[in-house]
């Protein structure tokens, strides 16, 4: 609250000095003492605030506001100059003179501020990249916008002497670098700093304004101490960055903590701020260029030049963006792929988990006549290999065994992985189970190496079996105009088919598991079959109902 208080003071303050210099019957000499002494305070005032800031804050962001404070003060250091000629000396400022290097000054140091401020938002090369082109299509815009209003001005009347032309044109071509990077960085600063960086911004984008008015006005000869919109300018802007620096809370570590997360949120959900902003002075650009060439009585060369420029531009940024959109969806879709597989799949073995199993044999069991075989097998003692060698151990040799399985079925059948060292096999439209489990044991027998100990190891399997019919049909009868037709409709609808293969599941499921504990208590490293587990649809569900 106070920060807004302090605006609207800034604002107030601003208003009465340019209505100080307006004045009616105010002598040249007390203009140029009011306009003098009230920017020099304004842009002190600046300086001292990014310095507090600079105290407040860590790291990139200490180094921005340093930077700025060092650019305040040197555009303070210029106009001191500056008021010494015109106010202790009363003569004109000579040009160039020592004021004009303090004056280039502040963009500079400002400009490398800003800087440092947009290093802190994000290291991602792809937004290097956006930023790049973004800040080639605002700067291109401002250019055309300062080229038509004051910068070809300048080069048109600069005469012969081609330091001071160098010196005429850095003004305004500083206001451009600035005015583009305050863009970007209000584009791109996240909400946690939105209101310290919109003061902020606001500040240095009113003074590149009031700088380039300034340099219009002195082109055009019209330029006067008690100009509203140069003067005006210059002490709102410099007033706005000083409010901006003193808003700056303190950093400690869990407030740094806290806004590093909150930017890196607000990163992910650009702002319509952030996406269309270099729009806006492409707009204002093309709008005023547009008018300048028809306003033109002959053909303006550079200015056409610029616009073709900036159109070139303007497809370039919009072609690659096209590619970095092909590029996220090609990522996004393999990220699902990733992440389906993840949640599909068992993370160690790599082989699929129980849910991807359940999926599997629901699909085996949708055809009525399906013959679906579960295999549970289960290794022996495996918890002492964990606890004689270690989990590691016992993690290689899961692996291991969960390679031996998929050398033993077809690559049709499902081998999964149901927890711990348990796994399961899946077996559709083969009458060979019992086969296969006995590949299954036999390929245990072989000794594996594990942390350079020979390792023995062995399975118990359960076998559960189903054999389904073929579903029953009714005729049901419809009748016409010519005769009567039979219609061929299934019995059991899709929710009762459904809550039948679920039950099936369950049987063949539990079946397995009670078969693989009787081939334990038989002695281990062997197979059973589950007694009756050649069942039908309907058996598995009444028997699943009675359980």
């Amino acid at each position: 609250m106070r920060t807004w208080v302090a605006v609207v003071t800034a604002t107030l303050l601003s208003v009465v000095y340019v209505a100080v210099l307006r004045i009616p019957g105010l002598s040249e000499p007390g203009i140029n003492w009011i306009s003098d002494s009230g920017q020099l305070l304004a842009a002190v005032l600046a300086s001292l605030g990014c310095a507090v800031a600079a105290r407040r804050t860590h790291g990139h962001r200490r180094l921005a506001w340093a930077w700025l404070s060092v650019g305040t003060g040197s555009w303070a250091a210029g106009q001191a100059v500056w008021s010494y000629y015109e106010v202790l000396r009363g003569q004109e400022v000579p040009f160039p003179s020592l004021a004009d290097l303090g004056f280039l000054g502040f963009p500079l140091a400002a400009a490398v501020g800003l800087v440092y401020w947009l290093g802190t938002q994000g290291d991602q090369l792809a937004a290097r990249g956006r930023d790049l082109l973004d800040g080639g299509i605002i700067a291109g815009s401002l250019l055309v916008l300062s080229w038509v209003t004051s910068l070809g001005s300048v080069v048109s009347d600069g005469g012969g002497d081609w330091f001071s032309l160098v010196l005429s044109l850095a003004y305004p071509i500083g206001d451009l670098v600035l005015a583009t990077l305050v863009l970007i960085a209000l584009a791109r600063g996240p909400r946690v700093e939105r209101a310290v960086l919109v003061l902020l911004v606001l500040g240095l984008g009113v003074f590149a304004f009031a700088d380039s008015a300034f340099v219009y006005l002195t082109s055009t000869a019209s330029y006067t101490s008690s100009d509203v919109i140069s003067n005006g300018g210059w002490f709102l802007g410099f007033l706005l960055v000083a409010v901006a620096g003193h808003s700056v809370p303190g950093d400690t570590f869990e407030s740094t903590h806290a806004r590093n997360l909150r930017q890196q949120h607000s990163m992910m959900r650009p702002s319509a701020l952030r996406l269309g902003l270099p729009y806006v002075p492409l707009v204002s650009a093309m709008s005023v260029l547009g008018a300048n060439l028809l306003m033109s009585p002959g053909t303006p060369t550079v200015e056409l030049l610029l616009g073709v420029v900036l159109v070139v531009m303007v497809l370039t940024r919009q072609f690659l963006a096209m590619l970095d959109n092909q590029r996220l969806v090609t990522a996004l879709a393999s990220a699902r792929d990733q992440l389906e597989h993840q949640a599909l799949h068992d993370a160690l073995t790599g082989l699929p988990n129980r849910v991807l199993f359940a999926d599997r044999l629901d699909r085996a069991l949708v055809q009525p006549a399906a013959s679906v075989s579960v295999l549970f097998c289960d290794l022996d003692d495996f918890k002492l290999v964990n606890d004689g060698l270690g989990h590691e151990a016992g993690d290689q040799l899961l692996k291991l065994v969960a390679q031996r399985l998929l050398e033993c079925v077809r690559t049709t059948d499902t081998v999964a992985r149901l927890g711990g060292d348990e796994f399961a096999i899946l077996l559709d439209d083969s009458g060979d189970a019992l086969q296969v489990a006995d590949r299954v044991v036999a390929a245990m027998h072989d000794e594996i190496q594990l942390c350079g100990r020979q390792v023995s190891t062995s399975i118990s399997i359960g076998i559960a079996h189903h054999q389904g019919e073929a579903a029953p049909t009714r005729l049901e009868d419809a009748g016409d105009t010519e005769g009567r037709r039979h219609t061929r409709v299934p019995m059991l609808s899709a929710a009762t088919e459904a809550a039948d293969r679920d039950a099936t599941a369950a049987l063949l499921l539990r079946l397995a598991d009670t078969a693989m504990y009787a081939a334990k208590g038989a002695g281990k490293s062997r197979a059973v079959l589950a007694e009756g587990s050649a069942l039908t649809t309907a058996t598995a569900s009444r028997a699943t109902s009675h359980d």
